[in-house]
C-alpha cells in the first residue's frame, strides 16, 4: 500500500494523498499529520481508492499545502 501512496505522492505533489482500504482512510508520511487541516477547508486532497479509482478534491484556489507542511516541520522542530 505505501508503494502506491509514493506513486500518487509523486503525481499529486501539493496534495495531502489519503489512501481508502476497506472504508477507512489512511496516509503515511507528512500526510498523516496534515489530515487535521483538510477540515479546516483551505488544502487539497485526493483519496485514492483500492480499484486505483482517484477522487481529486480542491476546496480553495489558493492550496496551503506548503504553509501548513512548513508550520508542522517548524511544530515538530521545537518541540
Amino acid at each position: 500500500m505505501k508503494n502506491k501512496y509514493y506513486f500518487f505522492k509523486k503525481v499529486y505533489k501539493e496534495y495531502v494523498v489519503i489512501m481508502k482500504i476497506k472504508g477507512k482512510y489512511k496516509s503515511y508520511g507528512h500526510d498523516k499529520e496534515l489530515i487535521k487541516y483538510i477540515k479546516n477547508n483551505d488544502i487539497n486532497y485526493v483519496i485514492v481508492d483500492s480499484d486505483f479509482k482517484v477522487s481529486v478534491v480542491q476546496v480553495n484556489h489558493i492550496n496551503n499545502y506548503k504553509k501548513y507542511l512548513i508550520m508542522n516541520w517548524i511544530k515538530n522542530k521545537c518541540i
